[in-house]
């Protein structure tokens, strides 16, 4: 087993597991389009067809040959017949020619001959099927042209892309009504402890509510993973690895909450040790909260030992366990929610060690404020009253009142 105090940065900490050779990569699977929303692009998505797949007017106005425009102005204005009326989704059955011009309307087809739209605001209607010009346009002015938003062959979303409601609208825009996504992967959560008991149990002296199963879980779900709840496991070796051997067999990732420490009650190293090679890969994370993390893999499944502390639990969760599932999950272009704030007082860390510190936010007229919210990593309720957290790196000896940080802000 890895010596507890051999600890390493976070950084280190997650490229250790994902190097190794056997990481896995979750297979795919075929989805409808609709129902794509958060899950995670498998293939690089190219467009079939030229978008917009035909010239269309970006305004309200006529369609004109742009040359009939030149130099008019309100004093010398020119004048063009109207031969017809382009609504959205009519096909144009005329050519525009010189001296004509084609009533038309946002996203209208151009017809022929047409090379640019004056707006309606720049016309004036005269009756008889006539118009007045009272502006100059040039080529191309207020035409949207095929192929300009993507043309044909092109890549329009990348493999490892969260969907969102916009991708979905672009992958049905260009026929896509069926795409390959990353399987979600099972997570099995275990949590262990003599002291622990069901959240609906009546609350005995000695013993503690399990809320670490419940937290974790919904933080897997969050994060694209399905969440596989056990029952609570005593502080025993055996039981502990019979229940993760029987959870390997169909869960892609197991999550130990508990047991991560060097007190001789705490066995998870012992158990992922005990399971397939190679076993325990990091214990102990120049953190705080939450250095006595342990990662490591089971075969090609990945294994993690959160700290039994709730606060600890999730910041580990979040800093740690979120890039591997990200990984797991092939996602790529993660972007943490970060706002800038001025923080209210001074935040002393120990150097070396990457501390997590919780925050709430609030505001005046000029600035935004962050406001340390400090307590042990054993009471949940300091997350409950922040709003995110400030990272302190390891190389600085904390951070100073009034100065601009980055709060990571929790969703």
């Amino acid at each position: 087993m890895s010596e507890f105090f051999d600890v390493v940065t976070p950084k280190e900490a997650i490229k250790k597991l994902l190097s190794k050779k056997n990481f896995p990569e979750m297979i795919s699977e075929k989805i409808n389009t609709v129902n794509s929303d958060s899950r995670i692009l498998s293939q690089d998505i190219k467009s079939s067809i030229n978008l917009p797949h035909f010239n269309r007017s970006s305004m309200d106005g006529y369609a004109i040959y742009a040359s009939d425009s030149n130099g008019v102005s309100l004093s010398n204005p020119n004048y063009l017949e109207i031969i017809e009326e382009i609504k959205m989704g009519d096909v144009p059955k005329h050519t525009i020619l010189t001296g004509k011009t084609s009533r038309i309307f946002t996203g209208g087809m151009i017809p022929k001959g047409s090379n640019a739209v004056i707006m309606e605001e720049d016309t004036e209607e005269l009756g008889n099927n006539m118009i007045e010009i009272k502006k100059p346009v040039s080529i191309g002015e207020n035409i949207i042209f095929s192929g300009e938003e993507t043309k044909k062959g092109n890549i329009i979303i990348n493999k490892g892309t969260k969907i969102r409601s916009q991708e979905i609208g672009s992958l049905l825009e260009s026929g896509f009504t069926e795409i390959f996504v990353s399987k979600k992967p099972i997570i099995g959560v275990l949590s262990s402890g003599d002291e622990l008991i069901p959240p609906e149990n009546t609350l005995e002296l000695g013993k503690i509510r399990d809320i670490n199963t419940y937290t974790i879980s919904n933080l897997i779900n969050k994060s694209g993973g399905i969440a596989e709840i056990f029952p609570i496991l005593p502080d025993d070796l055996n039981s502990q690895l019979n229940q993760a051997k029987k959870a390997l067999q169909f869960c892609d990732m197991l999550i130990f909450s508990a047991g991560s420490s060097i007190s001789y009650r705490d066995t998870t190293a012992e158990v992922i040790n005990s399971l397939d090679k190679p076993g325990v890969i990091v214990h102990g994370i120049s953190v705080k909260p939450g250095k006595p993390t342990i990662l490591g893999l089971s075969g090609k499944k990945p294994i993690i030992g959160l700290p039994g502390n709730p606060v600890s639990s999730i910041m580990i969760f979040i800093n740690i366990v979120k890039p591997i599932l990200d990984k797991l999950n092939n996602h790529i272009s993660v972007i943490t929610k970060q706002i800038d704030c001025t923080l209210t007082e001074d935040i002393s860390s120990q150097t070396g060690r990457e501390d997590y510190v919780q925050v709430s936010i609030s505001s005046t007229d000029q600035k935004i404020l962050a406001t340390p919210v400090f307590g042990k990593s054993n009471l949940i309720n300091t997350l409950v009253n922040s709003d995110g957290f400030v990272t302190i790196p390891p190389e600085t000896g904390g951070l100073y009142k009034n100065s601009i940080v980055k709060v990571k802000t929790y969703e």
